[in-house]
């Protein structure tokens, strides 16, 4: 808007020239100018040959005021806003107010074709060269034309031109609002990116925190594995050393139960009373040298057994204590009452609830069969979840034994169940196999697993068998399609 147009964008008169100073007045004779000054209008021609340029000049200026910003337009044009035509009266004083504001009637040009104003009307407002003569030529075609055209005729032709006006301005108000419309999505997409790349960023810096602590919880859980290797190979030397001194111990006392049987030290000369007592003393100290033998070496393996818990990661069992000569009684399998099928929910619900078992869980075998899709690690979490919420339905001892103790998250400590993980190359099924054995023959064992050569060797062991998916059935676990 420039310094001549008040807020609304209109010229006010005392803001610019009068319009009747220079347009009507004869043309300069150019003494002293350097070019020739611009025609601005025909002379000769009437007011009403431009009614309907001038009615257009109207309604595009009440048009433009509804914009935001407003279209500049002449003050002097809004006194005629609510007029439906144009008096005579009315057409010179807005036929001089258009042509005195040039940038209004330039702007007019640039809309105005033949569908909302006349042709005549086309080229007063274009001015081309030679487009005075084109005006009157056209004025001459179009009089006796414009004397026939009634009243009513013109009133919708003008009416006609002012909605057309009207559309136009409508239309450059909606590609305004459209303009602004894609600015705010911009700026939203901007801002939404913005807010992203610092999401993404916190991201990055909580990662790498979290990192650095897994790197110490490492280092930690290294240097804690090397005092337990040095522990470990300090407590094999010392069974070594026992084991060394047991077998000492054995060779000093078989030598002396040899002297005294054979006849190492000299016996006294026989006589028919003494004799017998000599012998029987003999006898007597073989025997309980025979006991102490027995004694010892049952010392020894013990102590060797437990040198060779100290180097297997493996969890101790309960073992049945050995005596001497005797021969450990068969486990009997748990009964199952009658009417009750041997691998259904009702069987297995009888062998969990029978008290004082304890049940072995071939873990991954188990994990498989539930949750095939999941990987490795979420099939172990998965499993060991739903074996505890079983001890807490049956309160049972549950033992799950999973391939690989080198595995991550093998560590994790659980609660209400203990977690055995098979040392490197060794497998599962005979950690299994080792857990049914060193329980105590008066124990009920239960093994969960589908490993075919598993159920034979644990049967033949006296232990009862439930199957992988009568144990998820007894879970509420059901089998994926």
């Amino acid at each position: 808007m420039s310094a001549a147009e008040n807020e609304d964008g209109v010229m006010t008169d005392d803001q610019r020239d009068d319009p009747l100073d220079d347009p009507l007045d004869d043309p300069a004779d150019g003494t002293g100018v350097e070019a020739a000054p611009r025609a601005v209008d025909v002379a000769g021609l009437p007011d009403t040959a431009l009614r309907s340029v001038l009615e257009f000049a109207i309604g595009i200026a009440a048009a433009g005021q509804k914009l935001r910003p407003p279209l500049a337009y002449p003050a002097a044009l809004k006194t005629f806003f609510k007029f439906d035509r144009l008096d005579r009266t009315s057409l010179p004083m807005v036929r001089r107010t258009v042509v005195a504001d040039e940038g209004f009637r330039d702007r007019l040009a640039v809309v105005a074709a033949t569908e909302l104003v006349d042709a005549l009307g086309v080229e007063w407002l274009q001015r081309h060269d030679g487009w005075e003569a084109r005006v009157l030529a056209l004025h001459r075609e179009a009089k006796d034309e414009a004397e026939v055209v009634s009243v009513v005729a013109a009133l919708r032709k003008a009416e006609r031109r002012r909605e057309a006006a009207e559309q136009v301005a409508a239309r450059t108000q909606a590609e305004l609002i459209g303009h602004h419309d894609s600015l705010a999505r911009e700026q939203m997409r901007r801002e939404k990116a913005e807010t992203k790349a610092q999401s993404a960023a916190s991201q990055t810096a909580s990662l790498r925190n979290e990192i650095v602590g897994l790197r110490r919880e490492v280092d930690k859980l290294r240097s804690k594995l090397d005092i337990e290797l040095a522990r470990a190979e300090g407590a094999v030397a010392v069974a070594a050393a026992a084991e060394e001194r047991v077998r000492s111990a054995e060779q000093t006392r078989d030598e002396a139960l040899a002297r005294r049987v054979v006849g190492d030290v000299p016996l006294p000369v026989p006589t028919a009373a003494p004799a017998r007592p000599v012998i029987e003393t003999n006898v007597a100290a073989a025997r309980a040298l025979q006991q102490a033998a027995l004694a010892t070496r049952d010392l020894s393996a013990a102590l060797a057994a437990a040198g060779a818990a100290l180097t297997t990661p493996t969890a101790t069992s309960t073992v049945e204590p050995k005596q001497p000569g005797h021969r450990p009684a068969r486990r009997k399998p748990i009964a199952i009452p009658g009417g009750i099928h041997g691998d259904s929910v009702a069987a297995a619900s009888h062998l969990l609830r029978t008290p004082n078992a304890v049940v072995v869980v071939d873990g991954y075998n188990v994990a498989k069969l539930a949750w095939p899709q999941l990987e490795l690690i979420d099939q172990r979490e998965r499993g060991i979840g739903l074996l505890e919420d079983v001890v807490r339905r049956f309160g049972i001892d549950i033992r799950v034994v999973f391939d690989g103790g080198d595995v991550v998250g093998s560590s994790s400590g659980r609660r209400l169940i203990r977690v055995q993980y098979s040392a490197a190359g060794v497998s599962a099924d005979d950690v299994i196999r080792d857990e049914v054995a060193a329980l105590p023959s008066r124990t009920p064992v239960v093994v969960v697993t589908n490993d075919q050569a598993i159920v034979v060797d644990v049967r033949s062991a006296g232990a009862n068998v439930v199957s992988s998916d009568m144990m998820l059935a007894v879970a509420g676990r059901s089998l994926p399609v």
